[in-house]
């Protein structure tokens, strides 16, 4: 440690500020030591003592400069530790809930219903949120549309206007949208292509709002006349090497394609109708809700086929590349098959549909040929209810550190994400596949 002392002193081991003897003269005054002139008063000779105090508040200066950084030191080593401490015991426990219940055999398990990003992985904490007191946790007020993509959740809150990205991997959280070029206003809808590029369907901005990987802001477009855009879902499309944004468009009340063609990005008013030229015979969707496309077996190719949520004739709507629409899965009704109002949908790597119908208050489940396979929720708000679902998504694979969710007993071939506007816990997380053994 820096020793003043060793600064101060002579070779000698003399106090450089150490007086020299002192004796009294027979004026009775006190002179110098070898020399006749008497001492200046006290207020003149104050000199070598002032340098003998200073070098001692040094020594105290650092000393306590020492002592404080060493104190400190311990404070943050001690919260490190702690706050890994705490990661390493604190565990998040599933509460599973099997669909259809027993005894028939399960292929869908309910595994973890949250609002927070805390609720299902620990959040990343940096040293900054340590000296605060600790990070707050990510969390969601209203959850709308909502995307999964390279182990990054997507969520849209109409409540705090923003969309999070959260890391399940990592635990780290941001908010996109919230400041900027572009602030959203009402985000119902997003989709994340391949190249990480983030696309917000706004339907108060009346446009469809392009974000980079870091969150900022690429660009915003919409139809040459957006004054009659509302866009309610966005769905990232990348086939036959031409990629292009479908949009649901409930003031048109259409469904229209947004071309990709070079690196510019889009071409402003390149909005393309998809029921503009169709024949009248064929039925048009009455307030579209959501969009998915699937490929289907066409002899030894596959084609495309595009579903829309038909929200206020309570069906889905088919239709193949050539435009041809082919029987409409579900009606009006109250028996199983049914729908009501089916909002956002999404198909899993298995052809099987995910519709989620905010008036029955549960996802439906159908195969590709329309059949129903199975009920999804229900309108409890407890673990496994849907009480007002409106997103879906489907997510290949999880992060490793969320596999401990899937039950033993059962083997998860993928997973799905549904959202709820109301209700105590809004986002849940269900594992599809069948039990083991």
């Amino acid at each position: 440690m820096f020793d003043v002392s060793q600064q101060v002193n002579g070779d000698e081991g003399g106090d450089l500020f150490a007086p020299p003897p002192l004796r009294r003269g027979d004026t009775g005054g006190f002179e110098r030591a070898g020399s006749d002139l008497p001492l200046p008063p006290p207020w003149q000779g104050r000199g070598r003592s002032q340098t003998a105090r200073f070098a001692l508040a040094a020594r105290i200066r650092v000393a306590l400069r020492s002592r404080v950084f060493h104190l400190l030191t311990a404070i943050v080593l001690a919260g490190l530790s702690l706050s890994t401490v705490g990661c390493a015991t604190r565990r998040i426990e599933p509460s599973w809930v099997y669909f259809p219940p027993p005894p028939t055999t399960p292929h869908v398990v309910h595994m973890k219903s949250f609002n927070s990003l805390s609720e299902l992985v620990p959040p990343h904490v940096t040293l900054v949120d340590m000296f605060r007191g600790g990070a707050p946790s990510p969390y969601v007020e209203k959850p709308a549309g909502i995307d999964f993509e390279n182990g990054h959740l997507y969520i849209c809150d109409t409540g705090l206007n923003v969309v999070h990205d959260w890391n399940l991997a990592t635990g780290e959280a941001r908010r996109i949208g919230q400041r900027g070029d572009a602030v959203l206003k009402k985000p119902v809808d997003v989709a994340v292509n391949g190249d990480g590029t983030i696309f917000v369907a706004d339907t108060e901005r009346q446009e469809i709002v392009a974000y980079g990987t870091n969150g900022g802001y690429r660009e915003s477009f919409s139809p040459a006349d957006n004054e009659s855009f509302r866009p309610t879902s966005v769905l990232s499309l990348e086939k036959d090497n031409l990629p292009a944004i479908v949009v649901s468009d409930t003031a048109r009340q259409d469904v229209g394609f947004f071309p990709i063609f070079d690196s510019s990005f889009f071409k402003r008013g390149s909005y393309n109708p998809y029921f503009e030229e169709m024949a009248s015979e064929n039925p048009r969707p009455y307030y579209p809700s959501g969009v998915a496309v699937f490929a289907q077996p066409h002899g030894d190719s596959e084609e495309a086929v595009l579903l829309i949520s038909d929200t206020f004739n309570s069906r889905l709507l088919r239709y193949e590349s050539n435009k041809e629409i082919v029987t409409p899965i579900g009606q009006p009704g109250d028996r199983y098959g049914d729908l009501g109002h089916p909002k956002h949908l999404d198909v899993g790597p298995d052809g099987v549909i995910f519709v989620a119908d905010a008036a029955f208050r549960c996802v439906h489940l159908f195969n590709q040929e329309g059949q129903l396979l199975m009920l999804l929720g229900g309108p409890e708000d407890k673990p496994g209810g849907t009480p007002m679902p409106f997103g879906v998504t489907v997510a290949e694979s999880l992060p490793d550190n969320l596999q401990g969710f899937v039950p033993p007993d059962f083997d998860a071939h993928y997973f799905l994400f549904v959202t709820n506007t109301i209700g105590s816990k809004r986002i849940s997380l269900f594992a599809v596949g069948l039990p083991r053994g």
